[in-house]
C-alpha cells in the first residue's frame, strides 16, 4: 500500500492518472459486459488465441515478473488480470461445445492450457529479448490482434452470439486512453540518450513509430468492428419475424 500511495504522488500527474483510470475502468467494462453476455448465451466472446496471450500478459505484469512496474499500473493489470480469470473460465466451461472439429473438442481442454502456457513463455522471453519491461509493445500487439480476430469472430457468429453491443465501444475508448497516455508517459521514461531510466532493466528507444503506427490503427478497426456489429444487428432486427397486429 505504500508504493501505491508513492506511486500516486511521484509517478504520474494527475492527468495521466485520470487517462489511466479511464484506460482500466473502460477496457474492465468490456470485460464484464462480455463475461455478462457469454453466461447468458454459455459461450466465451474473445478469440481464443487473444485469450491465451491477454491472461498471460496480464500474469507476467500484474505479478512483475519481467521487472518491477509502476505500482499504479501494476494493480490496474490486476484488475485485468482477474477479470480475464473470468473470461478464462468461462472458456473452459462453454468453449468446448463451441468447437467443430472432433479432435479440438476432444482436446480443447488440453489445447487451452497448452496456449496459455506457451503464450505465457513467448511474451516473457519477448519481454526479456527486446527490454520491452513494462509489456507496453507487447500489449499493443496483442490489442492490435484483438480488434482483427474480433471481426472475424463477428463473421463467424452472425446470431452475435456472446458478443454484447456495448463491449466494442468500451474496448475503443479504452485503447484510445490508453493511446493518449502511452503518448504523453512513455517518452518520459527514457533519457536524453534513450535509455529506459529504471537500471539495471536496459532498453533503448529513439524511434516510437511502431508504437505511434498502434495508436492510430487500432482505434480506427475498433471503429469498423462497431460498424459492422450493429449492420449486422439491423439485418437480425429487420429478418427477425414480425408479431401480427392485433384487430
Amino acid at each position: 500500500m505504500a508504493a501505491f500511495l508513492y506511486s500516486l504522488e511521484h509517478d504520474l500527474s494527475p492527468t495521466l492518472l485520470v487517462i489511466a483510470g479511464v484506460m482500466f475502468l473502460a477496457w474492465t467494462a468490456a470485460y464484464l459486459q462480455i463475461v455478462r453476455q457469454c453466461r447468458r448465451d454459455q459461450t466465451y466472446g474473445i478469440p481464443l488465441v487473444v485469450i491465451f496471450f491477454n491472461i498471460a500478459w496480464e500474469f507476467i505484469f500484474s505479478f512483475q515478473l519481467v521487472a518491477p512496474g509502476v505500482p499504479v499500473l501494476v494493480w490496474g493489470n490486476r484488475l485485468w488480470f482477474f477479470a480475464d480469470v473470468i473470461i478464462v473460465s468461462q472458456v473452459l466451461m462453454y468453449g468446448r461445445n463451441a468447437q467443430t472439429h472432433p479432435w479440438v473438442k476432444q482436446h480443447f481442454h488440453l489445447i487451452c492450457g497448452v496456449g496459455i502456457l506457451l503464450c505465457g513463455l513467448a511474451l516473457f522471453f519477448f519481454s526479456k529479448y527486446t527490454g520491452d519491461v513494462y509489456g507496453l509493445a507487447s500489449s499493443f500487439m496483442i490489442n492490435f490482434a484483438m480488434s482483427v480476430l474480433f471481426i472475424n469472430l463477428l463473421f463467424s457468429r452472425p446470431d452475435l452470439r456472446g458478443l454484447p453491443a456495448g463491449a466494442g465501444w468500451m474496448k475503443m475508448i479504452g485503447t484510445a486512453a490508453g493511446a493518449v497516455f502511452c503518448y504523453l508517459w512513455w517518452p518520459t521514461q527514457f533519457d536524453a540518450n534513450g535509455v529506459l531510466i529504471r537500471p539495471p532493466y536496459v532498453m533503448r528507444a529513439t524511434d516510437f513509430r511502431f508504437l505511434y503506427f498502434m495508436f492510430l490503427t487500432i482505434p480506427v478497426i475498433d471503429c469498423l468492428y462497431i460498424y459492422l456489429y450493429h449492420q449486422q444487428r439491423k439485418a437480425l432486427v429487420a429478418a427477425a419475424p414480425k408479431e401480427p397486429v392485433s384487430t
